[in-house]
């Protein structure tokens, strides 16, 4: 499979936290919920959103994703590893 395994994404064009995925299944990013942390947050990790999805070529951000992940004309960077 070519999932992720590690990403993390943030927001550059507006005010935005470090998000990080780094699943540890063997598949790496699923179709359902992906537990992620805040890099720039000592708060617990967050297990019950589905924010990123799998594609054949990555991933992507979904549409319930706030607008530090997911904002029309917004501006990223981003670090994923299959």
């Amino acid at each position: 499979t070519n999932n992720s395994r590690f990403v993390l994404v943030k927001r550059t064009d507006a005010a935005g936290s470090w998000y990080v995925w780094d699943s540890g299944a063997a598949n790496g990013i699923a179709d359902s919920t992906d537990p992620y942390f805040l890099l720039d947050s000592d708060a617990a990790r967050v297990a019950n959103t589905d924010y990123i999805d799998p594609l054949s070529s990555g991933f992507t951000i979904t549409s319930n994703a706030g607008s530090d992940l997911n904002h029309n004309g917004g501006s990223y960077v981003f670090l994923a590893i299959a």
